[in-house]
């Protein structure tokens, strides 16, 4: 009973969204804003939304020799309902992925999920800039191979091929319509580099132009996860060790203090008080 009004509000919600995500697919243009739906029926077909047509949909089914979608059919929304669905939504900054059309319309009505990404981004844009170039390099190289590796795992609806080519990573990371944005060179050249480095480390194997995950990926990103444990680990030890030094040096001082006065050399109610009349700009008179 609740699966069928579960089911009933999706197609409900698919009919509602479609002329959106039909009008503004990748056929607009506009590289910084579009959509893209896939689907993966139980047979492991592949299929992209096409149209709506009425009350009814249409979809490409992807073709392993031409790797192209094509072959159309028409399906109404109950068939397209028993599918399992990847709506993306390729932005400026990034794609948003939405795993079926529930997510995708809580987060069209709240903006959850772009904020959340947005925020996440742009946090790994600042932390970045305390890192040097070199360390830069090691962490996109690891990012990549965890996201090859994670779709090759997952294979969602949107790839159907466990091997990956550069232009497929490329549109991975920034949108089918890469290539018209301002910085296609330097993404096209960034994700080539990053490839090689990693079939030159056996990380990935290169057959032709298509790229394969292998075994050692995983021993790659778990042996760099613990270095970065270790060195998280490191830093932490330093800061506490700081901090005691900090603690140890201000006990000293006060000790210090305590005995001199104790001696009758200094008077501890003139320095407190003298502590307590020093305002702002009296101290940054005194040091100009």
């Amino acid at each position: 009973m609740l699966d069928n009004k579960i089911a009933a509000l999706r197609q409900k919600l698919w009919k509602k969204h479609l002329p959106l995500l039909t009008r503004q697919d990748a056929r607009s243009g506009n590289p910084y804003h579009y959509y893209s739906v896939h689907f993966l029926d139980i047979h492991h077909h592949r299929y992209q939304l096409v149209d709506k047509l009425d009350a009814d949909v249409l979809i490409a089914r992807w073709d392993d020799d031409t790797h192209r979608y094509q072959h159309e059919q028409r399906i109404s929304l109950a068939e397209l309902d028993e599918m399992q669905a990847e709506i993306i939504h390729h932005r400026k900054f990034g794609p948003v992925n939405f795993n079926g059309i529930l997510s995708f319309t809580l987060s069209y009505y709240t903006r959850l999920k772009y904020v959340s990404t947005l925020f996440n981004r742009g946090k790994g844009r600042v932390v970045s800039m305390f890192f040097a170039n070199k360390e830069l390099k090691s962490r996109d190289r690891i990012s990549l191979l965890n996201l090859l590796v994670n779709e090759y795992i997952q294979q969602r609806p949107s790839k159907p091929n466990p091997g990956v080519t550069i232009n497929e990573v490329t549109e991975m990371l920034y949108g089918i319509l890469w290539y018209k944005h301002i910085r296609n060179e330097e993404f096209h050249r960034k994700i080539t580099l990053l490839m090689k480095s990693l079939v030159v480390t056996h990380d990935l194997e290169q057959k032709d132009d298509r790229y394969f995950v292998q075994p050692k990926s995983v021993a790659t990103i778990v042996e760099y996860e613990k270095e970065e444990r270790r060195v998280e680990q490191q830093m932490k030890i330093q800061r506490n060790i700081v901090r005691l030094t900090l603690v140890i040096s201000a006990a000293t001082l006060l000790i210090t203090l305590a005995l001199l006065a104790l001696a009758g050399v200094v008077d501890l109610h003139k320095i407190w008080n003298f502590i307590i009349n020093l305002k702002p700009l009296r101290v940054l008179l005194k040091l100009v």
